[in-house]
Protein backbone atom coordinates (compact mmCIF):
# COMPACT_ATOMS: atom_id res chain seq x y z
CA UNK A 1 0.00 0.00 0.00
CA UNK A 2 1.33 3.73 -0.82
CA UNK A 3 -0.22 5.24 2.59
CA UNK A 4 1.21 8.86 0.94
CA UNK A 5 -1.02 8.52 -1.93
CA UNK A 6 -3.71 7.23 -0.11
CA UNK A 7 -3.71 10.12 1.75
CA UNK A 8 -4.79 12.09 -1.97
CA UNK A 9 -8.69 11.68 -0.78
CA UNK A 10 -8.35 13.98 1.99
CA UNK A 11 -8.40 16.56 -0.61
CA UNK A 12 -11.36 14.84 -2.68
CA UNK A 13 -14.80 17.15 -1.56
CA UNK A 14 -17.26 14.45 -0.59
CA UNK A 15 -14.86 11.71 -0.43
CA UNK A 16 -15.21 9.54 2.20
CA UNK A 17 -11.54 10.74 3.71
CA UNK A 18 -12.62 14.07 3.19
CA UNK A 19 -16.14 13.09 5.48
CA UNK A 20 -14.41 11.21 7.98
CA UNK A 21 -11.41 14.02 8.41
CA UNK A 22 -14.15 16.55 9.02
CA UNK A 23 -15.89 14.57 11.63
CA UNK A 24 -12.49 13.52 13.60
CA UNK A 25 -11.66 17.02 13.84
CA UNK A 26 -14.95 18.08 15.01
CA UNK A 27 -14.86 14.96 17.90
CA UNK A 28 -11.28 16.25 18.70
CA UNK A 29 -12.12 20.03 18.88
CA UNK A 30 -15.06 18.95 20.80
CA UNK A 31 -12.62 16.94 23.46
CA UNK A 32 -10.16 19.74 23.51
CA UNK A 33 -13.20 22.04 24.42
CA UNK A 34 -14.75 19.67 26.99
CA UNK A 35 -11.15 18.96 28.77
CA UNK A 36 -10.70 20.98 32.44
CA UNK A 37 -8.27 23.52 32.30
CA UNK A 38 -4.83 22.62 32.47
CA UNK A 39 -2.13 20.85 30.06
CA UNK A 40 -3.42 18.12 28.22
CA UNK A 41 -1.99 14.53 26.48
CA UNK A 42 -2.89 13.32 23.01
CA UNK A 43 -1.77 10.46 21.55
CA UNK A 44 -2.05 9.50 17.66
CA UNK A 45 -1.66 5.88 16.45
CA UNK A 46 -1.09 5.27 12.70
CA UNK A 47 -1.22 8.84 12.65
CA UNK A 48 -0.29 9.53 8.68
CA UNK A 49 0.08 13.32 7.81
CA UNK A 50 -1.39 14.18 11.39
CA UNK A 51 -4.14 16.26 9.34
CA UNK A 52 -6.70 15.42 11.93
CA UNK A 53 -4.67 16.69 15.14
CA UNK A 54 -2.33 19.13 13.39
CA UNK A 55 -4.90 21.32 11.72
CA UNK A 56 -7.43 21.36 14.75
CA UNK A 57 -4.52 22.36 17.35
CA UNK A 58 -2.97 25.38 15.01
CA UNK A 59 -6.18 26.94 14.94
CA UNK A 60 -7.61 25.91 18.71
CA UNK A 61 -7.47 28.12 21.67
CA UNK A 62 -6.18 25.28 23.67
CA UNK A 63 -3.43 23.99 21.50
CA UNK A 64 -0.41 25.12 23.83
CA UNK A 65 -1.85 22.97 26.62
CA UNK A 66 -1.64 19.72 24.54
CA UNK A 67 1.33 17.80 24.24
CA UNK A 68 1.10 15.29 21.95
CA UNK A 69 2.81 12.45 19.64
CA UNK A 70 1.82 11.66 16.59
CA UNK A 71 3.17 7.72 15.83
CA UNK A 72 3.36 6.59 12.19
CA UNK A 73 5.76 3.87 10.32
CA UNK A 74 5.53 5.63 6.50
CA UNK A 75 8.71 8.33 6.84
CA UNK A 76 6.93 10.34 3.81
CA UNK A 77 4.10 10.87 5.99
CA UNK A 78 6.52 11.64 8.82
CA UNK A 79 7.96 14.27 6.91
CA UNK A 80 4.59 15.74 6.00
CA UNK A 81 3.36 15.96 9.12
CA UNK A 82 6.97 17.45 10.69
CA UNK A 83 6.40 20.17 8.22
CA UNK A 84 3.23 20.86 9.36
CA UNK A 85 3.75 21.10 13.05
CA UNK A 86 7.00 23.50 12.05
CA UNK A 87 4.78 25.48 9.77
CA UNK A 88 1.84 25.89 12.57
CA UNK A 89 4.75 26.79 15.08
CA UNK A 90 3.28 23.63 17.40
CA UNK A 91 6.27 23.01 19.28
CA UNK A 92 4.83 20.51 21.63
CA UNK A 93 3.86 18.02 19.17
CA UNK A 94 6.41 15.40 18.02
CA UNK A 95 5.98 12.94 15.16
CA UNK A 96 7.92 9.63 15.36
CA UNK A 97 8.57 7.12 12.31
CA UNK A 98 8.17 4.01 14.00
CA UNK A 99 5.19 1.27 14.55
CA UNK A 100 2.58 2.79 16.65
CA UNK A 101 1.97 -0.93 17.95
CA UNK A 102 5.00 -0.57 20.19
CA UNK A 103 3.52 1.21 22.93
CA UNK A 104 6.89 1.85 24.21
CA UNK A 105 6.77 4.89 21.91
CA UNK A 106 3.99 6.63 23.90
CA UNK A 107 3.70 5.04 27.14
CA UNK A 108 5.60 8.36 28.78
CA UNK A 109 2.41 9.90 27.71
CA UNK A 110 -0.40 7.80 29.28
CA UNK A 111 -2.68 8.05 30.74
CA UNK A 112 -3.50 10.03 27.49
CA UNK A 113 -6.73 12.67 27.32
CA UNK A 114 -6.71 11.81 23.98
CA UNK A 115 -6.05 8.86 22.08
CA UNK A 116 -6.79 8.56 18.37
CA UNK A 117 -6.79 5.13 16.54
CA UNK A 118 -8.35 6.51 13.75
CA UNK A 119 -8.46 4.78 10.33
CA UNK A 120 -6.46 1.23 11.89
CA UNK A 121 -9.25 -0.82 12.38
CA UNK A 122 -10.20 -0.92 8.68
CA UNK A 123 -6.50 -2.01 7.94
CA UNK A 124 -5.86 -4.65 10.46
CA UNK A 125 -7.14 -8.18 11.13
CA UNK A 126 -10.14 -8.58 13.87
CA UNK A 127 -7.11 -10.51 15.91
CA UNK A 128 -5.23 -7.34 15.52
CA UNK A 129 -8.28 -5.07 16.12
CA UNK A 130 -8.85 -7.10 19.33
CA UNK A 131 -5.39 -6.86 20.37
CA UNK A 132 -5.72 -2.87 20.19
CA UNK A 133 -8.65 -2.72 21.91
CA UNK A 134 -7.03 -4.83 25.05
CA UNK A 135 -4.03 -2.30 24.82
CA UNK A 136 -5.59 0.83 24.88
CA UNK A 137 -7.76 1.62 27.93
CA UNK A 138 -4.44 1.55 30.17
CA UNK A 139 -3.23 4.59 27.78
CA UNK A 140 -6.39 6.43 28.51
CA UNK A 141 -7.80 8.93 30.93
CA UNK A 142 -11.34 8.51 31.41
CA UNK A 143 -13.80 8.86 29.70
CA UNK A 144 -12.76 6.77 26.98
CA UNK A 145 -14.52 5.18 23.42
CA UNK A 146 -15.86 6.47 20.17
CA UNK A 147 -15.79 4.99 16.94
CA UNK A 148 -17.39 4.95 14.05
CA UNK A 149 -16.95 3.93 10.39
CA UNK A 150 -17.36 1.05 8.27
CA UNK A 151 -14.75 -1.29 10.72
CA UNK A 152 -17.27 -0.76 13.76
CA UNK A 153 -19.39 -3.67 12.78
CA UNK A 154 -15.86 -5.91 12.84
CA UNK A 155 -15.36 -4.17 16.70
CA UNK A 156 -16.34 -6.66 19.99
CA UNK A 157 -19.59 -6.08 21.50
CA UNK A 158 -19.03 -3.05 23.50
CA UNK A 159 -16.74 -0.99 21.93
CA UNK A 160 -19.12 0.45 19.73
Amino acid sequence: MDWLTWHDQYDVPGSYLAQRLHVVQERIRLALDASPPGPLRLISLCSGQGRDVLEVLAEHPRRDDVRARLVELDPHNTAIASEAIASHGLDQVEVLTADAALTDHYQDLTPADIVLVCGVFGNITDEDIERTIDTCPPSCAPPTAWSSGPATARLPTGCR
